[in-house]
Order: structure tokens, then sequence, then C-alpha cells
């Protein structure tokens, strides 16, 4: 894929200097950087996956135990009060 960027000027120096210290051509630094940006999300969501699941869980289960339902009704009143903020 290729992709245009518009910089501003004290961007683009600041992105040369960054790449001429790291010893790379400014796209390479520039993918390099989208690269790293891409992995830290993906790890960010696979660590939080296992925490969401289990809130979803525990909530899951707190509504069976105390018999709790969003059922239609409930569901449009809330929906009501929310239009009225």
């Amino acid at each position: 894929m290729t992709v245009t960027l518009q910089l501003k000027l004290e961007v683009e120096a600041g992105l040369l200097e960054r790449a001429r210290v790291s010893g790379m051509a400014l796209e390479e630094y520039l993918l390099s950087v989208v690269e790293k940006a891409c992995r830290a999300r993906t790890q960010d969501a696979d660590a939080a996956a296992p925490g969401r699941e289990n809130a979803v869980r525990r909530m899951m289960e707190f509504g069976d135990r105390h018999r709790l339902s969003l059922g239609e009704p409930v569901t449009r009143e809330l929906l009501h009060r929310g239009h009225r903020f």
C-alpha cells in the first residue's frame, strides 16, 4: 500500500532527524514506526481480551444470581431516559 502524507515542515524535520539517528531512510523509519504501533496495539488488545472476557462473565453471573434482566421493556425505558439528556 502506498500512502502520501502532507507533513508540516517542523514534523518533517523531526522525522528526518530521527531517521538519520536510526541510520534509516525516512521511508524505512516511518514503516518501522507504523509496524511497531500496530504490534503494540495488537498486543494491548490481546492482553485486554482475558480481562474483558472475565468482566463479562462476572456480570452475567451477577445478573443470573440476582435474577436481573435487560429485557426489551427495561431496555426501551433506558433508551428513552438517555434521550432526555
